[in-house]
Parts: C-alpha cells; structure tokens; sequence
C-alpha cells in the first residue's frame, strides 16, 4: 500500500511517499512480476525472504510512482547508478528519487528540482542507540543529546540518525573531494520539524516527517535546485 505523506516544511516539489509492507507476502504477491528480469533475479539472491521482501514491494513501489510521475508505463523505466553507486534514471531531466525501507514501512521521495533523500528506522527496543553515539553524532549532536533527560534522548538520538541518513543520501559524494561522514556535521538543535543543518553538510535541509509508531524518518533535500529548474528562495 502507498501513502502520499504530507511533509510540512518540505519544498512544493518535494514529494514524499510511505509504503506499508507485507513481510508475509509471496514475492509474486509484493509486486516481483512488476519487476524486470534482473530485479526479479536479485531478489532471489536474498538468504532471507524478509528481505527478499522488502526489495520486491519496495522497487515495484517506486516503479509506479515514478512512472505516474512521467506518465509512462512502469516497465518502460530503467535504472542506473552512478560513480557513488546512487540509483538514478536512465532518461533525459528524469526526477531525483531516494528509497529507504526498515522492518515493515518504507519510503519513497521524488522531486524533479532537486536531490532528496530519505530515511526511516526502526527505533524500537532492546536496539543499543548508545554503541553508534561514536559513528553517528557530531559533538554538538552529542552535547544536545546528552543534556537531554533520558526519556527523551533515545527519541533524540533516532531523529539525529534518519536526519543525518536523509542529508547523506541526498548528497550521494563528497564535498571537495574529501567524503562527508555521518559524524562530520550536526543537525541538533531542531526546531519544530526542521533541523539545523551544519556548514559541513554543505546547502542541504532535513525535517522530521510521520513515522509509524516506533519509528523515525527524515527528509532532505538540496537548497539549490537542479539546474533546469528555477531556485526556490523559500526553500
């Protein structure tokens, strides 16, 4: 099932949607005859159906939207990835799109101005958030996250993750030619649902946006949009 989600805070070219996900489902089930040839024999290659799963209703997901997006036929689509190894459409001014998926919910985001990027987690219980503090938070992450009372820091930790995880995908390279780390940049303090994204990060914006419960997810997206289209100076 695909939910168009309202991402208050977002661009008006920015769309997000969520994808609810049957991890008891039959491959035929989750969408795989949508599937060309090589996506059908990746998802074999999964020693795990969940996740065998997941790929199949995730990639079928994201071929309807973005052929209802160019108004084209699903199997007309075909994907490449780049030098970094991020996905992207094989066409002409084709939209920018990301995918993040994580127990049973996933998430797609598109936008024809600029580059997106998406993350959910799973934030559920006995998960140790403590042991990645090193990889994930910059310092003034941590100083943010560790004043907070502890009821309220695990939820912390997870916004600052997908927020962090949205904003890397969305970038997809390094900056000046030196790779932009998870740990590089901050993203705390938020205010309402928008981050503040360090100058490290470089000219990108990130919001918290609806999660199931016991889950976090973000959006980011470039501030500079891409060069066919005209610059948004809200964004």
């Amino acid at each position: 099932m695909r939910t168009q989600l309202l991402a208050a805070g977002a661009p008006s070219d920015v769309r997000v949607w969520r994808v609810d996900i049957d991890l008891t489902a039959t491959l035929p089930q989750a969408g795989a005859n949508e599937l060309n040839a090589t996506e059908r024999a990746r998802a074999h290659r999964f020693l795990r159906h969940q996740d065998a799963v997941r790929f199949v209703a995730m990639r079928a997901a994201l071929r309807r939207v973005l052929a209802a997006e160019l108004d084209v036929d699903p199997s007309r689509l075909a994907f490449d990835v780049d030098a970094n190894g991020r996905p992207f459409l094989s066409m002409p001014d084709a939209p920018d799109f990301n995918v993040s998926h994580s127990g049973m919910h996933g998430l797609i985001a598109v936008s024809f101005g600029r580059r997106v990027g998406v993350d959910i987690e799973e934030a559920l219980p006995p998960f140790d958030w403590r042991a990645l503090e090193g990889s994930v938070l910059h310092r003034d992450d941590k100083r943010a996250i560790d004043a907070m009372p502890q009821a309220e820091a695990r939820g912390a930790f997870f916004a600052c993750w997908t927020a962090k995880e949205a904003v890397l995908k969305a970038h997809g390279d390094g900056i000046g030619g030196n790779t932009l780390t998870m740990p590089g940049f901050s993203v705390l303090p938020r205010e309402g649902v928008r981050y503040a994204i360090s100058a490290e990060a470089g000219a990108f914006q990130a919001i918290a946006i609806a999660a199931p419960a016991g889950y976090a997810a973000a959006l980011a997206w470039s501030a500079v949009t891409r060069p066919w289209c005209e610059s948004d100076p809200d964004a």
